[in-house]
């Protein structure tokens, strides 16, 4: 009798029976495998097996791998040094940018200080990040006061010009007459 085999010609094993666990009050049997089959028992199931496994077996289509987007790694995290909050504080960049554009004499000390604040949070220097900060805000004040004053004192300029200019002509078109 020859082995039985898969559509692709690869010889198939025999399944191997589990042993059966017998009660305790009976007397042990002889596992299934091993005890005698009646030759025309043995025929039949024979005949059985080789139309089974004469038939194709259809083999699942393989399906394409799922390709699941990958999980980033967070970004590293500062917040696990001791005494420093996940957050940095505020670094007055406002203050430095509106001060570039007023009075940047005044602006760009500024522009520095609120740039440094960062780093030095980061580098868990909070207290000099801190100073960073006030630097930057009070340096952005002073050049949004100081350009705003310069600003006004512009427009009040210029607007005194026009009011001499226009006394003066208006007065020597008076002396004509």
């Amino acid at each position: 009798m020859t082995e039985p085999s898969d559509p692709t010609g690869v010889p198939q094993q025999p399944a191997e029976q589990p042993a059966v666990q017998q009660p305790a009050d009976q007397p042990l049997q002889q596992p299934i495998a091993q005890q005698p089959v009646e030759p025309q028992v043995q025929q039949q199931f024979d005949q059985q097996a080789q139309q089974q496994f004469a038939q194709p077996v259809q083999q699942p289509m393989a399906q394409p791998p799922v390709h699941h987007p990958v999980p980033m790694a967070p970004y590293p995290s500062y917040s696990a040094q001791f005494g420093v909050a996940p957050v940095p504080m505020n670094n007055n960049l406002g203050w430095a940018i509106a001060g570039i554009l007023v009075c940047w004499p005044f602006g760009i000390p500024s522009l520095i200080k609120a740039l440094q604040v960062n780093s030095l949070w980061y580098q868990g220097l909070p207290d000099q990040a801190q100073l960073s900060a006030n630097e930057a805000k009070k340096w952005g004040k002073v050049a949004v006061i100081v350009g705003a004053s310069l600003l006004g004192l512009y427009i009040l300029a210029i607007v005194a010009y026009f009011v001499i200019v226009i006394a003066l002509f208006g007065f020597a078109a008076t002396q004509v007459d």
